[in-house]
């Protein structure tokens, strides 16, 4: 299951330009140092088979769409960083998603005292779910690399790969689409059914935009497997580039 912070992540999404919880828990750091698993894998130092654009490619594939032959080779990829075994990456499956947007459906509809929530909250997920599945289809490819030392690690490296990413293009938020129905706390469940159905026919004809993308990287060593605990950065550029709002 997502972690309560990427939770909020994909609440926010809705409310502010933020992120969307990425589809995927990453179970390792973000920066590799001391711990067993980077000692290891210093230890067998194992030869990087894939270059930083390859490693950002997958991390995106997995992230915005749960790709499962990107999970596989990145988790074989990144094992030399396991001494025990671990799984790296594990997928979020569909029920669980299904639950965090009946969730965030709840969330938004709290502010909505005149709003019927049995006839409503079905309409909102649904909203909801489609803007996640809208944003998977969105394709991120790299286009450059710079590496450097990690100032923070002993032996430590970081990559940084500029990106670019042809995302879905739309004009407004479901919450600004609903708020352009009425206040919240005066929204009633015509107008906000009206609303989520004026925002889904939007979705039905969105465009298509390129923005830039990044995504860091680190290895414990040259020669070590690159790996990121920050891939939901590509999903908070994807959901915000897809309303303008890329990030710099």
């Amino acid at each position: 299951m997502p972690s309560p912070s990427l939770r909020n992540a994909l609440l926010a999404a809705l409310l502010i330009p933020a992120a969307l919880a990425p589809a995927f828990v990453p179970a390792h750091a973000a920066k590799p140092s001391k711990s067993k698993a980077a000692k290891a894998a210093k230890a067998v130092a194992p030869k990087n088979t894939l270059k930083p654009e390859q490693v950002a490619e997958l991390y995106a594939r997995i992230s915005l769409r749960q790709d499962a032959e990107a999970t596989a080779q990145l988790n074989d990829y990144l094992k030399p960083l396991y001494a025990n075994g671990e799984t790296p990456i594990t997928l979020t499956d569909a029920a669980a998603m299904d639950a965090q947007y009946d969730g965030f459906a709840d969330a938004m509809l709290e502010d909505m005292p005149k709003v019927d929530k049995k006839k409503a909250k079905p309409a909102v997920a649904a909203a909801i779910k489609r803007v996640n599945l809208l944003a998977s289809g969105a394709e991120c490819r790299s286009l450059s690399s710079r590496e450097y030392a990690n100032e923070y690690v002993k032996n430590g490296r970081i990559a940084e790969v500029a990106m670019e990413c042809t995302v879905p293009a739309l004009n407004a938020r479901l919450q600004e689409v609903l708020a352009s129905k009425g206040a919240p706390a005066k929204l009633k469940t015509k107008k906000l059914l009206e609303g989520v159905a004026e925002f889904d026919r939007a979705l039905g004809q969105a465009g298509s935009r390129t923005i830039p993308a990044k995504l860091t990287l680190y290895a414990p060593a040259k020669g070590q497997p690159w790996s990121t605990g920050a891939a939901d950065d590509i999903v908070e550029t994807v959901h915000n580039g897809m309303y303008a709002a890329a990030a710099e």
